[in-house]
């Protein structure tokens, strides 16, 4: 089988798990079914080379992989986990570091005037690109790919599978968002053949909140960070036996940053030899900074901002406590890496990890004297930390890419036939 993907990132650039979720994906595919080939088309931005990183090849061990993978870049401006906002604030800037003012007329000379004209002209490049090969089927991740997948179905008459990773909706946290998004959303899931939901908590958001016919939705979990050097042993970096507790990613409103500062308010009413570390960037990083000194505990929270893989391999074997608060989270694979590193993990109800990751505590995102009760419990009791991090290996080594490759090939078959 030859298949397209159609993403909007690739590591080794960290910007987000959707980015890690494809690459491991792919990886796994390949490495398991020797008559699959994949072209995985991204967006490019030449000016922006320096700020992604160097887009690689899969090599995972084996050259075996390499001849059946193609990464093709098209330029366009599209970067992940854009919005309309971020897209014409970065043109903007870039513009103005090339000498000229960044008006619409300037912007529409060189880019798209905005993020959904760049997304249906990078659409049409897809289109020039792809269209005289030959491809088994089409397999598009998040909204901004489903345009160019639904006008290659419609030329070529290929099936699509679209891979919802995030909505909309979950960027929000259920609170709006906007219906120009909505719109393409819709059309991709209608148009596609079938529909890939990465957790039961994604399948139903797509049934009661989009429409989409449950006979045509599938689940496919994804799986954990492969590349890690997985280790209980515990780096600790403060002195005087200071703990740490971490929460690591994007600063928004759906990762529920403001949960996790006030949880550590009431975590330090008891005990105050706590750091509490932010690793991320993204619109909520001032007001949770904000929020933290209104709070009166900026001296327990350090802000780390934006990190790598290196980086987070490094948070995630000094934290003593691991905290993802989501608002409304797909899968979140973050819990993942800490688990890893042996860190036990506080996550909310409310993320499609919950339903396949056993021990760990889990909590409503807003119930912050439960996080912190939690948190509490595994740094004051060491047979309790113990024994959820020696035991949350187990789910670390059962989630794997291996089972999501071969239920995204039983997918592949069911268009195929």
């Amino acid at each position: 089988m030859k298949i397209l993907m159609l993403g909007w990132e690739f590591p080794p650039f960290f910007a987000g798990g959707v980015g890690i979720a494809c690459y491991e994906l792919t990886k796994a595919l390949l490495e398991q079914y020797q008559d699959i080939e994949i072209d995985y088309v991204i967006p490019y931005w030449p000016k922006d080379s320096e700020e992604r990183g160097k887009l690689h090849i899969l090599n995972a061990d084996s050259k075996k992989i390499e001849p059946r993978f193609h990464l093709k870049k098209i330029e366009s401006t599209l970067y992940a986990y854009d919005s309309p906002e971020s897209y014409a604030a970065r043109v903007r800037d870039v513009l103005k570091k090339e000498g000229q003012d960044g008006s619409p007329k300037n912007i529409k000379q060189i880019y798209g005037e905005n993020i959904f004209e760049e997304i249906y002209g990078y659409a049409e490049k897809v289109l020039n690109l792809c269209a005289k090969e030959h491809y088994d089927l089409i397999h598009a991740h998040d909204w901004t790919t489903f345009p160019a997948a639904l006008m290659l179905k419609k030329m070529t008459g290929i099936p699509v599978v679209s891979h919802v990773h995030i909505t909309e909706l979950n960027k929000t946290g259920g609170m709006g968002g906007d219906s120009r998004v909505f719109e393409i959303e819709n059309q991709g899931f209608a148009g596609s053949d079938i529909a890939i939901a990465v957790s039961h908590f994604m399948k139903e958001m797509l049934i009661h909140h989009y429409g989409v016919d449950p006979a045509k939705i599938r689940v496919v979990h994804n799986g954990g960070v492969t590349d890690l050097n997985v280790s209980l042993e515990k780096n600790r970096p403060f002195v005087g036996g200071e703990k740490v507790v971490l929460f690591a990613g994007r600063m928004t409103l759906q990762k529920g940053p403001e949960y996790f500062v006030r949880a550590a308010k009431k975590v330090l009413e008891y005990e105050q030899n706590v750091k509490f570390v932010i690793a991320g960037g993204g619109d909520k990083l001032a007001s949770t900074i904000e929020l933290a000194a209104q709070l009166g505990i900026s001296k327990n929270v350090l802000f780390f901002g934006a990190f790598s893989r290196a980086e987070a391999d490094r948070l995630n074997e000094m934290a003593d406590v691991f905290v993802m608060p989501s608002v409304s989270e797909p899968f979140g694979i973050v819990p993942l890496d800490a688990i890893a590193k042996g860190t036990p993990t506080v996550i909310s109800k409310q993320s499609g990890i919950s339903e396949v990751l056993m021990h760990t505590f889990k909590v409503d995102f807003w119930d912050v004297d439960e996080i912190a009760h939690k948190i509490l419990s595994l740094l004051r009791y060491e047979p309790l930390h113990t024994h959820m991090r020696e035991q949350a290996m187990k789910d670390f080594e059962r989630i794997s890419w291996s089972k999501a490759a071969r239920e995204t090939v039983s997918v592949y078959h069911e268009l195929a036939h």
